[in-house]
């Protein structure tokens, strides 16, 4: 057995890295947490000397096997320092070290009177994780979270320190700032953020049907927006929420599957239908839903509802941090594919979901599991950056730390930007998840394969870091199909990626392979081939 010298001495061997839920694991060859930037560089360099490749992990929240690694796996979460701290008139930009989680750098702004501008559904994810696959929130007004980034570093195939923005190596920047961690390893960021504002939020129970009737005039009434939708029940609950200088509400709002009991029970419930009586789950949907929400509809109701307690209200008006409001409670392990399309496509698409949801359960073909998460972003960008002196701590919208669209943005480009904002510039993602209870593998494939047909038939793209599943059909002509896949292993989409992103896709191609000549980040190169991101 080689002896191992120099930085490769400090990679631990008998590391096993598991995703956040549990779906995949892997022990690498070796497994690395550098100290700082020349540390990182030392690693890249004996990847190159050893012919070996490298994946960066963070929180692992990805439930795809995208970020696997025979190799070696490098964690950043001893390079989590804050670099520096300047103010501005409307915001202040904070650089810190990539391998800081998103809740450590909440608590350092919290301390400073700021806050992220906007936030994904978890805050468990590195500042270079986050953009890495191209995280958003629920706006009518933000973008991907990538937007707030205003330059990054990073360290290329090569052992090169890159430092980019909107005029420094644009083209590096525009690729980095979706890399799905293939173009190098982002070391540093400096992220724009605004003053700290709590979030008042509305929650309705809304049918579906008043759902799509008055789905026009409901994605553009809030800052931030999103609905959870359970279709056996056909309600919806539709979250709105603006930014106040409110204080925070003295009861705060509750959820029973957020309890140790309601968690298990509905844990329980769903181990249960899957495991034995899968036409259970229509019931369970409704039984958990009448316990969380209630049954009768609050849409457009009176503002000054009577409600029986301070708990009861607060579940229909609530102040919260912006970090509460923006996050949410995930459960248990799960099976995710999201995708998105043009807003003005989405009833349409739900009620075509809806039709194929219902049919599938009356045929015992497949069961969806709940909430199906339906959410907003505004992914256009203007030409020029705003005058921002004049923003309060309540005013509405970004600051945007660039006006760059990554290469690999999976929103449809052909959508316009406006000041005044309509449904017509907006993207619509919904989320399909399946649980996986106690660790059982529920099945997917053929529901998550009609839910793909639906959302491409709307112009919809997937989420980079999702379990989509594409099919055999879309592998490119060199690459074989497996013998056996598992009811949740990946096909591919290789073929329809080319088509979507076309020159897009070829440029992001191209800066890859001028910044890893040798390959070093095509950890999992069968992932890479067939979903079309090397030849």
């Amino acid at each position: 057995m080689s002896v191992l010298t120099g930085i490769l001495n400090t990679g631990v061997s008998n590391h096993t890295f598991n995703n956040w839920a549990n779906i995949y694991k892997i022990t690498p060859e070796l497994y690395f947490q550098p100290n700082n930037i020349e540390e990182v560089i030392e690693i890249i360099k004996q990847c190159t000397a050893n012919h070996k490749t490298l994946t960066v992990v963070g929180s692992g929240h990805s439930p795809s096997d995208m970020c696997l690694s025979k190799h070696y796996l490098l964690n950043l979460d001893k390079m989590n320092k804050v670099l520096s701290f300047t103010e501005y008139p409307g915001y202040a930009d904070i650089e810190v070290e990539a391998g800081v989680r998103i809740f450590q750098l909440n608590d350092y702004l919290n301390e400073k009177g700021y806050n992220m501008q906007n936030l994904g559904s978890i805050s468990e994810q590195s500042v270079a994780g986050i953009i890495s696959t191209g995280t958003h929130g629920s706006s009518s007004l933000h973008s991907l979270v990538s937007s707030q980034y205003v330059n990054l570093t990073i360290v290329n195939g090569k052992g090169e320190v890159i430092f980019c923005d909107e005029k420094n190596n644009p083209e590096i920047f525009k690729a980095a700032l979706l890399s799905l961690g293939k173009i190098g390893i982002i070391v540093k960021a400096t992220i724009r953020t605004i003053p700290k504002y709590n979030i008042k939020s509305f929650q309705e129970v809304v049918n579906f049907d008043t759902l799509l009737e008055n789905w026009d005039n409901i994605w553009c009434s809030s800052e931030f927006i999103r609905c959870w939708w359970y279709p056996y029940n056909r309600k919806c609950v539709l979250w709105r929420g603006i930014k106040t200088e409110e204080p925070l509400s003295e009861t705060p709002r509750k959820s029973w599957w957020g309890t140790r009991f309601g968690r298990f029970s509905y844990e329980m419930m769903l181990y249960i239908s899957v495991k034995l009586f899968p036409s259970l789950t229509p019931y369970i949907e409704k039984f958990v839903f009448k316990h969380q929400f209630g049954a009768v509809e609050t849409f457009n109701k009176d503002s000054n509802l009577k409600t029986a307690n301070a708990e009861e209200l607060s579940a229909v008006s609530c102040v919260q941090t912006s970090i509460d409001g923006l996050n949410m409670d995930c459960l248990f392990s799960q099976f995710v594919d999201e995708w998105n399309c043009p807003l003005a496509n989405g009833p349409e698409v739900l009620k075509t979901l809806d039709y194929a949801i219902t049919k599938a359960a009356e045929n015992g073909d497949f069961y969806v599991h709940v909430p199906m998460e339906v959410r907003c972003s505004n992914t256009t960008i203007p030409k020029e950056h705003p005058n921002y002196s004049k923003r309060t701590p309540t005013s509405a919208g970004p600051v945007y730390g660039n006006l760059v669209r990554p290469y690999l943005d999976p929103t449809t480009t052909s959508l316009k930007y406006s000041e005044n904002v309509t449904n017509d510039q907006l993207t619509l993602y919904i989320n399909a998840t399946i649980y996986r209870p106690f660790g059982y593998n529920t099945p997917i494939r053929k529901w998550f394969s009609m839910f793909e047909k639906i959302l491409i038939a709307a112009q919809g793209k997937p989420h980079w870091a999702k379990n989509f599943i594409g099919d055999v059909s879309m592998l490119p002509e060199k690459v074989e199909a497996k013998e056996n896949y598992q009811d949740y292993d990946m096909f591919g989409m290789a073929t329809l990626f080319k088509e979507w992103f076309g020159s897009s896709l070829d440029e992001w191609k191209t800066i890859r392979s001028q910044q890893d000549p040798n390959g070093i980040f095509l950890a999992n190169k069968e992932w890479c081939e067939r979903n079309g991101l090397v030849d």
